[in-house]
């Protein structure tokens, strides 16, 4: 909310710069080093990007650890990022320690949330929205989480996915099991009698099919027209059922 949003910024860029950067093994460290060296320069691309097309760094960005090897991309906090920097446009971006904040107006001025606000952007690995499940019904993201973030993602039973540009499947829980297997379904009819649905596909079974629909869907007369119209070919196809071969 524009409102609170000064306050709110400068509360995370504070927090930010107190997470201590270091050996992952220790316990005291908050921020590890990159995961590789395509990954810091792919970040650090991103973030210079953003810089350059009129975002402003409030603070991080990559630094140096004194006795550390590694490379290291301090907590780093953006405003004034828009949906057309490239910054804005990567779903992966939770591999690198960086942040972009908007600010919108208040709850008094802003109509309620719709499909095309929150859920037509191209991307949708996750979201976390501040107004509750009436704003997670209309996101499409692949998780939401209120409140919270990313804790499912070391949760087994919980699906893990995105949509659209993020991701592809589902990992976790049963649905990720399904990405790895072939469904084959088999079936038989072990009974003494033929499914109606056999040959041939004549006007008997076509008025028996037809009949069959109004007598459980229909009403008052429709039904009891379809029991009077109906009744010599359900027998009939009942008939054909008993022969089987």
């Amino acid at each position: 909310m524009r409102e609170v949003a000064d306050r709110f910024v400068a509360g995370v860029v504070r927090e930010a710069e107190r997470l201590p950067l270091g050996d992952p093994l220790a316990w005291e460290t908050a921020i590890g080093p990159m995961t590789s060296d395509s990954q810091f320069r792919d970040r650090v691309e991103l973030i210079d990007d953003a810089v350059a097309a009129g975002a402003t760094k409030l603070c991080g960005g990559p630094v140096e650890v004194p006795g550390l090897p590694g490379k290291f991309i301090a907590p780093t906090v953006l405003t004034g990022v828009t949906h057309e920097m490239r910054i804005n446009a990567r779903g992966d971006l939770r591999a690198g320690p960086c942040r972009s904040s908007w600010s919108t107006p208040s709850r008094r001025r802003s109509t309620s949330p719709t499909n095309s606000e929150f859920g037509a952007r191209r991307l949708g690995l996750d979201a976390r929205p501040a107004r509750g499940e009436r704003i997670a019904k209309v996101l499409e993201s692949g998780m939401v989480w209120i409140n919270d973030h990313s804790f499912s993602h070391g949760a087994c039973q919980c699906s893990w996915g995105g949509v659209k540009s993020s991701g592809l499947g589902r990992s976790h829980s049963k649905f990720g099991l399904y990405e790895c297997v072939n469904i084959k379904m088999n079936a038989w009819e072990p009974g003494l009698t033929r499914d109606f649905w056999w040959h041939p596909y004549d006007r008997t079974l076509g008025e028996a099919v037809r009949n069959s629909a109004k007598l459980l869907y229909g009403r008052g007369e429709v039904r009891a027209r379809a029991l009077r119209e109906g009744a010599r070919p359900l027998l009939r196809v009942g008939r054909r059922t008993v022969r089987r071969g």
